[in-house]
């Protein structure tokens, strides 16, 4: 009889041993001192010893940052702090990360912006509320769109029938059917003449006007349609994956190939390694600065080290 197989993720350290041995459906980094897991239906967090810190009570559970994590139970999102403890009791159908000091809340279909202690900084009575962007965040009431600041104060009071991000020092707007674009104290600084508009990117926007479409400048002024900006590569520990025919390798800076092309698969370094694929069967391995094998396991997946470890996933028989 076969016996059947199951993948399961653990921690190597930088020698590629398991420090905290395959054991996980699901694992997250390590942040602020404790990781997501799944080893059964719930996730808990446990410590760089690979023992549960908080107990796996929940169905979803997400990274800490800045003292907090957002959970669900029973379908709801709530945030607690590293002891486990709700900060802010899991009442929201959806909850985003905080950002700016505020988090983006939904209850049904309003939404509204929460601190981190949990008060409703902007009342969940809004119909859409956006992420900030420049310091503002779009939100619309009663049919009109407006941007609020992370006090929750409106900076730019809601008249608008639609609305976008800022970008570039720019929001596009529409007001009496025609866009135009407002600065951050909602002047015009572009009329709204334009029938469709765009966000600005590398100085320029795609707008509409009298059925044309054209590209314009913060003068409003017709320009060129801007060439695409090149990927940029990511440089870390000065090298950099580039693609050469069928094979990849690393770049220094400038340019020129410092671990040959020889990978199916390159990634990013980080924290002085990186993984790749010698092939599309292969199972991935990490190599230093050098090109060099790290250390000599594989695994069948595995991401990139973070705070000195990384996690790897196995298969192992399962267990009766």
């Amino acid at each position: 009889m076969k016996k059947e197989k199951i993948a399961l993720w653990g921690y190597i350290d930088r020698a590629g041993n398991f420090v905290i041995e395959p054991q996980f459906l699901e694992t997250k980094d390590f942040t602020e001192g404790l990781a997501s897991v799944r080893a059964d239906v719930l996730r808990g967090y446990i410590n760089p010893d690979g023992k549960y810190a908080i107990e796996p009570t929940f169905q979803l559970a997400e990274p800490f940052a800045n003292g907090l994590a957002r959970v669900m139970v029973d379908n709801k999102w709530g945030f607690i702090n590293h002891e486990g403890d709700f900060v802010i009791q899991p009442i929201y159908d959806s909850a985003d990360e905080f950002a700016e000091g505020l988090s983006m809340v939904r209850i049904g279909d309003s939404y509204g912006f929460i601190d981190r202690e949990g008060k409703a900084v902007v009342p969940v009575d809004l119909y859409f509320a956006g992420i900030f962007s420049e310091g503002l965040a779009r939100v619309a009431k009663n049919g009109k769109f407006g941007y609020v600041d992370p006090e929750g104060h409106y900076a730019i009071a809601p008249e608008y029938d639609s609305a976008y991000d800022f970008s570039e020092g720019l929001a596009a707007v529409m007001k009496d059917e025609k866009f135009g674009y407002i600065d951050h104290e909602g002047h015009w600084v572009i009329p709204p003449v334009y029938e469709a508009a765009a966000s600005f990117s590398g100085g320029a926007a795609r707008v509409k006007k009298d059925g044309v479409r054209m590209y314009i400048n913060r003068s409003a002024e017709e320009v060129p349609e801007p060439a695409p900006e090149p990927t940029a590569e990511t440089f870390h520990d000065g090298l950099a994956p580039r693609q050469q025919g069928d094979k990849m390798g690393y770049v220094g800076e400038s340019g020129t190939f410092i671990i040959a092309p020889e990978y199916f698969r390159a990634e990013p370094f980080s924290e002085g390694y990186a993984r790749v694929l010698t092939g599309p069967k292969a199972k991935w391995m990490f190599i230093d600065t050098t090109g060099k094998p790290a250390f000599k396991t594989k695994f069948s997946q595995a991401t990139d080290f973070h705070n000195g470890l990384a996690r790897a996933l196995v298969e192992t028989e399962k267990k009766d």
